[in-house]
């Protein structure tokens, strides 16, 4: 620093208050340079959220395991034809894919992605979940009006449950409660111009106890975490509807808004206050649904057709959802309702990604 202001510390004519000022001056500017690193490590994009996201793509019928934080890819595996949903229940080490095309379920190991085995299926398995402590999953069977039941440690299909005795009704996607009690499925018809039904089912015997109609086009369900209240999209009106399901009979409360084109899939973040909602209209979209004030509002999601299914965080804030042509994963924050990331899907000619299914854990 003394060199800075000369041979005898001072600078030309300056006087010792101004050499004094010029000292601090310096010091400051030493300090702000030993700052400079850590400032803009500092800068770096905020971590989006640990953990693993799982992938189905329909057209090369594989399944692709993404690191949620970076995007980076973990491992892709071909499985059957036209995979739709895909999951990896609790407690096991296992990821499910459903294949629509092949009829069948293929089970991938977790950490590397190998294919372990298939599960024969009824036809047509679509939209799936895992019961809350993992040993099953029930999967809609979409080109008939079954649910599939799959015990996961034998992985077999054990059951086959009729939701809607008619012979056009079809099984396209199933709710089961935390407490393990309660199953319910949406069903549309053959003639999808029709009207559909949410089906009550006992979760362990397959007993069908009650069969609401909704809507034409029913799409998927989902219950609230007090058990009381369901949501369900209603993808030809574009609409969401409410039910009431404290009762055994599902019974619609009249509230329903408008949410965007052909809506689908549903999450719930973790207040309750907003539903997550994917629009299966063009271009990619997603709606937030305010579950107080049933108003909507819409998130495009630039450079891409469609969007598939999505999954939320452990703490609710973001939505991984599929999105196609050109196929990728999106981030989106759900309180800013704005896209933070958008990672390609990683195979030639992937341009259908479509289940989604996240899992706090980062795979090792």
């Amino acid at each position: 620093m003394d060199a800075l202001l000369g041979r005898d510390g001072v600078a030309g004519g300056a006087t010792a208050q101004e050499v004094s000022s010029m000292r601090r001056l310096l010091a400051l500017l030493v300090v702000l340079l030993a700052c400079l690193p850590a400032l803009a490590a500092g800068a770096k994009q905020p971590k989006i959220e640990s953990g693993t996201v799982f992938v189905t793509e329909r057209v090369l019928g594989s399944v692709t395991a993404y690191d949620a934080d970076s995007g980076d890819v973990l491992w892709t595996t071909k499985v059957g034809a036209s995979p739709i949903g895909v999951s990896q229940p609790r407690g096991t080490d296992k990821v499910y894919s459903s294949d629509e095309g092949s009829n069948r379920m293929s089970v991938l190991d977790r950490s590397t992605g190998a294919l372990l085995g298939t599960i024969p299926m009824g036809a047509g398995p679509h939209h799936q979940l895992a019961s809350p402590g993992g040993d099953r999953i029930y999967v809609g069977e979409f080109f008939h009006n079954e649910v599939g039941v799959v015990d996961t440690a034998t992985d077999t299909r054990i059951a086959g449950w009729v939701a809607n005795p008619l012979p056009d009704a079809r099984t396209h996607a199933v709710w089961i409660t935390p407490d393990g009690h309660d199953l319910y499925a949406v069903n549309t018809r053959a003639d999808r111009s029709q009207p559909g039904d949410v089906a009550h089912l006992d979760a362990q015997t397959g007993e069908r106890l009650c069969n609401t109609m909704v809507g034409v086009d029913p799409s998927e369900i989902l219950v609230t975490h007090d058990g009381k209240t369901a949501y369900v999209s209603v993808r030809r009106e574009n609409k969401i509807k409410e039910l009431d399901v404290s009762g055994v009979c599902p019974v619609l409360t009249g509230r329903e808004a408008f949410i965007g084109i052909m809506p689908d899939t549903l999450r719930l973040t973790n207040d309750g206050k907003t539903l997550v909602v994917t629009l299966r209209g063009t271009p990619a979209q997603i709606s937030l649904l305010d579950t107080e004030t049933f108003t909507a509002r819409i998130v495009d999601i630039p450079g891409h057709v469609t969007t598939g299914h999505h999954w939320l965080s452990a703490n609710g804030k973001r939505t991984y959802v599929a999105v196609e042509s050109p196929g990728g994963l999106a981030v989106v924050d759900n309180e800013t309702a704005t896209v933070l990331a958008d990672y390609p899907y990683p195979v030639p000619g992937g341009i259908r990604p479509h289940g989604v299914f996240y899992e706090p854990e980062v795979l090792r």
